[in-house]
């Protein structure tokens, strides 16, 4: 049987490689009591990691989830079918975990919804298998989930190929806002817990999503105004190896963007809905002009107005037109 609901030490796990040292590889987390101080059970957090030809990050991401010494955890990674080490390191691993499969799927989405059909907690998150959680981080995330809170979001550390560091916090938003996605509003998907009885609301996520599987589910979630908490603590490491989807979306990520924007924006009133919908279609057509501006002429910027008249309703678009007629005068 897999071992669950059981705090597991640094001592449990298979040994890891000798050029490894530090989190989570040769140093754990102090477990939690197995109970709280009233006697009840910690909530259960459900955790569920997508993967595929990931054999060089995904043994970092179980050790990370499996050492956060929380007594109430699930453990779930569903795996399209590796043709690297990938299923060999899960197999490693495989008494710890609640549930895990190497099989053909349809994509990463398709990946969370099989998971998320095994979750039974009361918090659920996932996490990619190119990334970790930092220490403590599912202890921390339980204590604000026991003060009320049903959509839990923290920062996340963003390591970069060349050795650098940045942080993402996020950015506290609500559906209307989030919905508007050329506002930059972050919430770094694999820092973001979200109550299960607001998650299973929002499932299965739609399997043909590439990009935004996170987008619509936020959409979703935010649109049943939960009881939100935003902090700065970090509690993962996204790393940034130049192989991730996230990033500087080609034409069929901003597709996806229309896409779920406007299926998601059903949720608004009717009126509402249908100025939304303008907008996207003013978008449509402003990003090409946002992507080439230092190389457009007045002449086509302008020539755009006349094809979508309501960009003119954007600031962005003067400021184009203004820099574009300045750069022709010199």
């Amino acid at each position: 049987m897999p071992i669950i609901n059981t705090a597991i030490h640094l001592k449990d796990l298979p040994v890891p490689p000798p050029e490894k040292t530090g989190w989570p590889w040769t140093e754990g987390t102090e477990c939690l009591p197995d109970l709280m101080p009233d006697g009840r059970k910690w909530p259960r957090i459900s955790i569920v990691t997508p993967s595929y030809n990931y054999g060089q990050f995904i043994e970092e991401t179980i050790r990370s989830v499996l050492l956060q010494g929380y007594p109430n955890l699930e453990y779930i990674i569903i795996d399209g079918g590796s043709t690297d080490n990938t299923v060999e390191i899960i197999q490693k691993y495989e008494n710890y975990l609640t549930y895990w499969v190497s099989e053909l799927d349809e994509g990463q989405t398709d990946a969370i919804n099989k998971g998320y059909l095994y979750c039974t907690g009361d918090i659920f998150a996932w996490i990619n298998a190119d990334d970790a959680y930092t220490k403590s981080a599912l202890q921390m995330v339980s204590k604000y989930y026991l003060k009320g809170y049903t959509f839990i979001a923290g920062s996340s550390l963003t390591l970069y190929v060349d050795g650098s560091t940045g942080i993402v916090n996020s950015v506290p938003c609500d559906f209307g806002r989030y919905l508007k996605f050329w506002i930059y509003c972050a919430l770094p998907q694999v820092s973001v817990f979200v109550a299960k009885k607001i998650s299973d609301n929002c499932f299965p996520l739609d399997k043909s999503l590439y990009y935004l599987m996170d987008y619509q589910f936020f959409l979703r979630v935010l649109s049943q105004r939960p009881k939100s908490a935003y902090t700065n603590e970090i509690w993962s490491k996204f790393r940034f190896h130049g192989k991730n989807k996230t990033g500087g979306y080609n034409s069929e990520g901003m597709e996806e963007f229309y896409q779920v924007a406007l299926a998601e924006s059903k949720k608004l009133p009717p009126i509402r809905r249908q100025i939304f919908a303008m907008y996207v279609k003013d978008f449509v057509v402003l990003h090409p002009l946002i992507l080439n501006r230092l190389s457009l002429t007045p002449k086509e910027i302008i020539q755009a107005l006349k094809l979508r008249p309501t960009i003119g309703q954007w600031t962005i678009f003067w400021k184009m037109l203004f820099k574009s007629i300045i750069n022709l005068a010199k």
